[in-house]
């Protein structure tokens, strides 16, 4: 009987242990992201990507933190890695529109910048390459899809 209470004691001890890790993981992630997006805010992107690389370092990243860490790649035109983390991010979650909207618009980005090397390198630039030029920068009138403020993890 003594053996018995010993080893439920025990079990309900590594259960409580386990429980108190997943609350702390959790306000860890909590604490790290909302720093994450006011850094993101404020435009200090690097503080920002060091507290996201923090969070998936430590295997506590989400859908939300990796698609601004896709935001933040973008605004700093690197178009591969934000490519990456937003697909990292619909593996969490491929229901999220803005992640797929922001997919889109990168695609665009990268077309049009093909053009505009096109537009440097080649010795006439006019016709159907001009206006499909123009078109694509039309269409990136359109805003990257932000983590609005009040965001949880």
């Amino acid at each position: 009987m003594k053996r018995n209470l010993t080893i439920v004691v025990f079990l309900l001890s590594l259960v409580s242990s386990g429980c108190s890790t997943t609350v702390q993981e959790k306000l860890a992630r909590e604490q790290s992201f909302e720093s994450a997006v006011n850094w993101y805010q404020t435009g200090d992107l690097l503080s920002a990507e060091q507290h996201l690389h923090w969070l998936h370092k430590k295997g506590l990243g989400t859908d939300k933190s990796w698609k601004l860490l896709g935001n933040i790649y973008f605004r700093q035109y690197r178009f591969e890695a934000s490519q990456s983390a937003y697909r990292n991010s619909l593996k969490m979650n491929a229901a999220d529109e803005e992640v797929w909207f922001n997919l889109a618009l990168l695609s665009l980005r990268q077309t049009t910048n093909i053009l505009m090397d096109a537009r440097v390198e080649l010795d006439t630039f006019d016709g159907e390459l001009e206006i499909l030029l123009s078109e694509l920068l039309e269409l990136q009138k359109a805003r990257l899809q932000e983590t609005p403020e009040n965001e949880g993890t």
